[in-house]
């Protein structure tokens, strides 16, 4: 008899997003591996184009057997509800800060979130924050990773790039603020990636001098890591899980929601890398250096180790 599937549901597969990128990651690395891992996404729906990967998937109108193993996101209330009946053993991928409580406080009902105690999550903070929020059996963390792969530094040009998806307010701001502050603001040019490839992502930040963090209340915030990883000089916010590895020596990072200090710091940031020099060089690699505790091979360990000696699970 074969072993269990690990089927990964993925309700928003075309959504440009780290985590649509990681349920995909997941999928081909347990692949790669020998596990037996398929993404299962709307029928309508194709596999997003927007990054190379080989992961297996599936349309949700294919089957399921009893013994599959149903790995669910936290922010799809209707999956949730319909899957909760099913005798398949369950697990909750946790990739959001707020998405797990404004959804579950509003749409998903106390009995449904009973069949749900086992959480996969993609750093440490995530998992404290579910153990400190919701009921559980079993927590693990399975860390996301800088694709050192792909994110590597290159020569560096007068270029800024951004991913304002969250933000798009806050960067108008911030930009108006910084050509008004910064005496060769017009010697900089903006590169905007929010609907870019991962490849044409990867290309600009090597090339990007600076990039400008406008995370908010993200978990990890993978965009700012490949930037780091990228050896570009970070400035702007940190959201809430990028605390966990932001300092003073990897970035110039300011308080959440001041627009009017990015715009200084972005300032500062720029006059940092056309003057070069020590100080320059001495915050990309510790950028670098940051970016260096998220690897895909640590990612590989991790996912294969949760999967075999926590879930039981064999290649």
């Amino acid at each position: 008899m074969p072993g269990p599937r690990i089927i990964y549901l993925t309700p928003y597969a075309q959504v440009l997003s780290g985590g649509t990128k990681m349920v995909y990651r997941h999928v081909e690395a347990l692949n790669a591996m020998g596990f037996d891992a398929v993404v299962r996404r709307p029928a309508e729906v194709d596999p997003p184009g927007w990054f190379r990967h080989e992961a297996r998937s599936e349309d949700m109108a294919s089957p399921l057997r009893p013994d599959d193993i149903l790995v669910l996101p936290e922010d799809a209330p209707e999956a949730l509800i319909r899957c909760a009946p099913l005798p398949n053993p369950k697990v909750i991928f946790c990739q959001s800060l707020v998405a797990m409580p404004a959804f579950w406080s509003s749409a998903v009902p106390r009995e449904v979130q009973a069949r749900y105690r086992t959480f996969l999550t993609g750093s440490e903070g995530m998992a404290a924050f579910v153990a400190r929020h919701f009921d559980y059996d079993l927590i693990s963390v399975v860390p996301v990773f800088a694709d050192e792969r792909l994110f590597r530094p290159g020569p560096k040009a007068r270029l800024i790039a951004c991913s304002p998806r969250k933000r798009p307010y806050e960067q108008r701001a911030i930009r108006y603020m910084f050509e008004r502050l910064h005496p060769d603001a017009a010697g900089w040019r903006w590169e905007i990636l929010e609907t870019e490839t991962e490849a044409r992502t990867a290309e600009v930040m090597g090339r990007a001098s600076v990039f400008l963090s406008l995370a908010r209340m993200e978990s990890t915030c993978l965009t700012n890591l490949e930037a780091m990883a990228s050896e570009c000089l970070m400035t702007g916010f940190t959201g809430v899980g990028p605390r966990e590895y932001a300092s003073p020596v990897n970035g110039i990072w300011v308080d959440e929601d001041d627009c009017e200090a990015a715009a200084h710091a972005l300032s500062r940031a720029c006059a940092l890398a056309d003057a070069g020099g020590g100080a320059a060089a001495l915050m990309r690699h510790a950028a670098r250096t940051t970016a260096a505790r998220w690897t895909y091979a640590g990612f590989r360990e991790r996912l294969a180790s949760f999967w075999r000696d926590r879930m039981g699970v064999t290649a």
